[in-house]
């Protein structure tokens, strides 16, 4: 059973818990190495007990270093994440997010569909009707 509301920082990059399966990240600026390894950390520990959808804003995020892409690539598992949406991302970062799930996908540690787990929306308001219609999909609901 997921957690009930919970609010964590990593550096200054803030998450949110939202039940039953929604984690909403705030990522403030750049995200480095040590941070990163305590978000895939915080991932796992989360997605062992249920498959959830992370919805990420990016509107004040810097690109990734390669070294925190890469470490993200190799150590995130696609199977935890019901989703992910992120939300404001510019070019660069939609880019970027695509090319780290290709590259997991190369090293087959990613499934084969888990470029359509990444979705980009312009507001969070956009993120929640997202997420609606992908749980609906997921139910059989919708086509």
């Amino acid at each position: 059973m997921m957690p009930n509301t919970h609010e964590w920082r990593i550096g200054p990059h803030s998450l949110h818990f939202e039940p039953p399966d929604l984690l909403w990240l705030t990522f403030q600026g750049r995200l480095s190495l040590d941070e990163a390894a305590h978000l895939v950390a915080l991932y796992k520990e989360l997605g062992s007990k249920q498959p959830f959808f992370v919805l990420a804003d990016m509107k004040d995020a810097e690109l990734l270093e390669p070294e925190v892409g890469e470490y993200i690539s190799e150590h995130m598992h696609s199977g935890l994440l019901l989703g992910t949406v992120y939300i404001g991302a510019r070019l660069a970062q939609k880019g970027l997010a695509k090319g780290i799930v290709l590259a997991a996908q190369m090293e087959e540690r990613a499934e084969p569909a888990a470029l359509e787990t990444l979705h980009f929306v312009a507001t969070k308001d956009e993120a929640r009707a997202l997420v609606v219609q992908l749980r609906a999909r997921m139910s059989g609901t919708q086509p």
